[in-house]
């Protein structure tokens, strides 16, 4: 099983690419995807606070919000996108 992460702005240089596949177990997490992509201090550093996203990263799973799911619990199938980018203003 994978799916598929793309990363926008600024997280395509953060994580080096822009996209990645991802192998997974069943049952994977958007929560477990965040842990194999935050391999470093400063990749979790701007992904997370605490225990929590960072209010200005956003994760979509297949073009939705993970909020609208589980949030970090929302499950993760075989060939789902997740998109990861900063929140964008604009005027």
């Amino acid at each position: 099983m994978s799916a598929k992460v793309k990363f926008f702005a600024y997280f395509r240089e953060l994580f080096g690419a822009k996209e990645r596949e991802m192998p997974l177990g069943t049952g994977a997490t958007v929560k477990e995807v965040l842990a194999i992509l935050c391999d470093t201090p400063e990749r979790r550093s701007e992904i997370y606070d605490g225990q929590a996203l960072k209010a200005h990263v956003v994760i979509m799973k297949n073009g939705a919000g993970i909020h609208s799911f589980q949030g970090l619990a929302t499950p993760v199938g075989d060939g789902d996108i997740l998109s990861i980018f900063p929140l964008m203003g604009g005027g």
